[in-house]
């Protein structure tokens, strides 16, 4: 006799593609493509109720063995002393024919109620962490990446695209298609087909806000953000700030120390040398107080203690002022 599948999916980490292609692979298995949309229901803490979650858990799937809830942001239901009673209520009595997938953007700590009620609930509950890949990793992920779609990818090449993204995986992936199709699987991917194809997505906006910034031009840093803001996400706004200000203060710190910045950042030579010319707009400590409350800024997000675009204007303002 087969073993009863969990009820329960828990999904976390900041690997969004890695957790995303988890779930496509969860509803490739509903069967039917009809009969799937018909079992499959999308929501966000941020916009849903609990009472709206609970109802769609108790539904019977329509000719299918199985109904898939996706939920976004349950840590947000852990954190209210109200709710997190009825949301344990909720994960403790679903039906073997519901899977609830819960979508948990960042790696969650070990004191997390979700994680503790997890391992509590063994065979009922399934964990999954999914870390992106950072720096040299990150363009190891790139080369494997390519190799799954059939071409290979240069180091160079790898090393740019890797800086040209900002290190995120689904815009990695969404270019690295974008260049499998233009090589057409005849020839590795070099460094000048990442130059000739790939844009600095947001990296325009972040140098000229850094510039600004180093001016101490509020109004332009401001407009620069609020610009970043528009065309992306703001968690990928802010981690491209993030490491952009990284970047900074180790080239501030290897100035301070009579080193070439440009020998040890590790990053290609345009983006090198643009953070080294920026470096030297500020002091150290004035990097280290930036970067320090770029960190207060991510534990705040984490939590739902703040709203992070408005966090973000806050931060530039006080800093340009």
């Amino acid at each position: 006799m087969a073993a009863p599948k969990p009820t329960v999916y828990l999904l976390h980490g900041d690997d969004a593609l890695a957790q995303e292609e988890y779930i496509g692979r969860m509803l490739k298995k509903q069967g039917e493509a009809a009969n799937a949309a018909m079992n499959v229901q999308r929501f966000s803490t941020d916009a849903t109720g609990l009472a709206e979650v609970s109802q769609t858990c108790a539904a019977l799937p329509f000719l299918a063995e199985r109904r898939l809830v996706i939920l976004e942001r349950p840590g947000r239901w852990c954190d209210d002393a109200d709710r997190w009673p009825r949301f344990q209520d909720l994960l403790e009595s679903l039906p073997a024919s519901t899977a609830l997938v819960l979508v948990e953007p960042g790696m969650l700590k070990e004191k997390s109620p979700l994680l503790r009620w997890a391992a509590a609930h063994g065979p009922s509950a399934l964990v999954r962490a999914f870390a992106a890949p950072h720096g040299r990793s990150f363009e190891d992920w790139l080369v494997h990446r390519a190799q799954a779609k059939g071409v290979t990818i240069e180091p160079s090449a790898a090393q740019l695209l890797a800086e040209l993204v900002g290190e995120d995986a689904e815009r990695a992936d969404q270019e690295l298609a974008k260049l499998v199709n233009y090589v057409d699987a005849a020839r590795p991917i070099r460094l000048g087909d990442v130059e000739q194809l790939t844009p600095f997505h947001g990296q325009t906006d972040v140098f000229a806000m850094v510039d600004a910034l180093g001016k101490r031009d509020a109004r332009t840093a401001l407009t620069r953000l609020q610009r970043l803001l528009e065309d992306e996400d703001p968690h990928y706004a802010f981690s491209m700030m993030t490491r952009q200000f990284r970047l900074l203060l180790r080239a501030r710190e290897a100035i301070d120390m009579g080193l070439n910045p440009q020998q040890t950042l590790g990053v290609h030579p345009f983006v090198a040398g643009k953070v080294t010319e920026q470096a030297r707009n500020f002091s150290l400590s004035d990097l280290e107080r930036i970067y320090h409350r770029l960190m207060e800024i991510d534990l705040a997000d984490k939590t739902s203690q703040i709203q992070l675009d408005a966090a973000l204007v806050g931060l530039i303002a006080a800093v340009a002022g």
